[in-house]
């Protein structure tokens, strides 16, 4: 069975959503205010988003060339 590459992505988001559950279950770190907690997820989702939904491929032309009539 041959490996797949990672799927860095993936790993980043499950690291990022498992530091903010620690953060959570912890009550906060020092003097980070936790009313900032539900903006930055959310900014960061939508990064992660914008980061996910483009293209990481040049399109292919897979059109036939139209035919010269003679």
């Amino acid at each position: 069975m041959s490996r797949h590459p990672a799927d860095l992505l993936s790993l980043v988001a499950g690291l990022l959503v498992l530091a903010l559950g620690l953060l959570l279950l912890s009550g906060g770190v020092g003097d980070i205010p936790m009313e900032w907690v539900g903006p930055a997820v959310a900014i960061g989702l939508g990064v992660v988003i914008v980061v996910a939904a483009r293209p990481n491929r040049a399109p292919v032309d897979d059109a036939p060339a139209p035919k010269e009539e003679s």
